[in-house]
């Protein structure tokens, strides 16, 4: 199984955010799961995450905190080159939400982890340009009581 992981797993943590604890032991714990067999993330992902790290904890902590998440997640990128057109040709709330789906269902991950659930689930594809549902969209809570 294909994971990806959404860009605030990592940033509610670094913000204190309601949900960190979980998405704590989503990072820790989705290794020693043994039924998940890779876990993504997008370059926007590690983009926004040194934006907010750079704000929050200053630039000399990003590239080793980001050097260190890449010892345990790789980095998925627009394959096809056709992903920022994708993007454009479904809806939904939130842009950069979409282009984490797009990336997620052309990469063939099988689930998203996110934090924000609600709207990954709006996300529609009417014209079905990405041929699939995509992959199921799932909070860490759910992804804890699943596969931990």
């Amino acid at each position: 199984m294909k994971a990806f992981l959404d860009s605030n797993i990592f940033l509610n943590p670094l913000l204190a955010e309601s949900e960190c604890h979980d998405c704590l032991r989503v990072l820790d714990g989705w290794r020693k799961s043994g039924r998940i067999d890779e876990v993504v993330t997008s370059y926007l992902s590690m983009a926004n995450i040194a934006y907010v790290l750079r704000k929050k904890a200053g630039k000399e902590k990003v590239a080793p905190t980001v050097q260190n998440l890449l010892n345990y997640i790789s980095c998925i990128s627009d394959s096809t080159g056709c992903e920022y057109e994708y993007a454009c040709a479904l809806s939904g709330p939130d842009f950069e939400d979409i282009l984490q789906f797009v990336n997620a269902t052309v990469s063939g991950c099988d689930i998203i982890i996110t934090c924000n659930k609600h709207d990954f689930q709006k996300i529609a594809d009417p014209d079905n340009v990405l041929g699939t549902t995509g992959p199921e969209i799932i909070s860490p809570a759910e992804f804890i009581s699943r596969y931990l």
